[in-house]
């Protein structure tokens, strides 16, 4: 079978420096187990040959691999050839043979292979008309196939008690999506996207990093995501670099919630599967 699929760009809002590069992995890391739970959710199993979209450095790719083994095998695209070079670096470090990485653009991507399930994380935020991709994608699948995503809801975050500064810092990360024409609320669209891409309801699910103490990973994972984002903060007029303040920005954080002692829930990622017709 041979089509073309459309793939976002994410360059204008985080572009794909070394150090995002090196952001991703830690966020990978970060939502990682939560990711791992909706790919067993969905239905992957050993020998499964798998399409992971927007893969970015590997993380999807690399939980989608653990679950397929090496009697299967995983596919993963992205717009960036940095990305791609760091995932395939990876792959090869850890001496995953099974995993393959392609850069490909929208317009020009074309497959002649056939895959058990479709897969992706925060990827369809960054698509004008998510929905058409992928009805278009879901055509690369067999009968029965899995699509499975997980996307943000960026609103979800809090904190208990409330904390002033993990607030405001949460905030200007939505402002800055928002102001850069991106979904923040993705996630919760999935039963309209899905059914607007031609494919069985899915089943949906929530979950979300909840983390307190001095040690805990969120203070840089906000003060990197507000790294990321600063500059489209300033255009935007969300804030300046002295308002944001980003070299302290994770130790204000941590101090914060230490003082209060206080409880923080981090971006939720909402989860959605199905299985495309089987053919009669």
């Amino acid at each position: 079978m041979t089509t073309t699929v459309a793939t976002p760009s994410r360059d204008d809002i985080l572009g794909h420096s070394a150090a995002e590069l090196e952001r991703l992995v830690a966020q990978g890391r970060f939502f990682g187990g939560l990711t791992d739970q909706l790919l067993h959710h969905a239905g992957l199993q050993p020998g499964m040959r798998v399409l992971d979209i927007g893969c970015g450095t590997g993380d999807v790719s690399f939980l989608a691999a653990r679950i397929v083994g090496p009697q299967g095998s995983v596919l993963g695209i992205d717009i960036s050839q940095a990305a791609v070079d760091a995932a395939c670096q990876r792959a090869a470090s850890a001496g995953l043979g099974y995993v393959r990485f392609i850069a490909a653009d929208a317009a020009t991507l074309r497959l002649d292979e056939t895959f058990d399930a479709l897969v992706g994380q925060r990827v369809l935020m960054y698509m004008a008309d998510p929905a058409v991709v992928v009805r278009r994608l879901a055509q690369l699948l067999r009968p029965g196939g899995i699509v499975a995503f997980h996307e943000f809801d960026l609103l979800a975050p809090t904190s208990e008690p409330h904390c002033e500064l993990f607030a405001q810092a949460m905030q200007r990360v939505q402002q800055a999506f928002l102001r850069g024409g991106i979904d923040i609320r993705t996630g919760l669209r999935f039963p309209r996207i899905f059914r607007e891409a031609g494919l069985p309801a899915p089943q949906l699910s929530m979950a979300a990093p909840v983390q307190y103490g001095p040690d805990a990973e969120i203070y840089a994972q906000v003060a990197g995501v507000t790294r990321a984002l600063l500059p489209l903060m300033e255009r935007t007029g969300v804030a300046t670099a002295a308002e944001v303040d980003i070299d302290t920005l994770a130790d204000r954080l941590r101090t914060e919630a230490v003082e209060n002692d206080a409880t923080l829930v981090g971006p939720a990622l909402v989860g959605a599967w199905t299985r495309v017709e089987q053919t009669t």
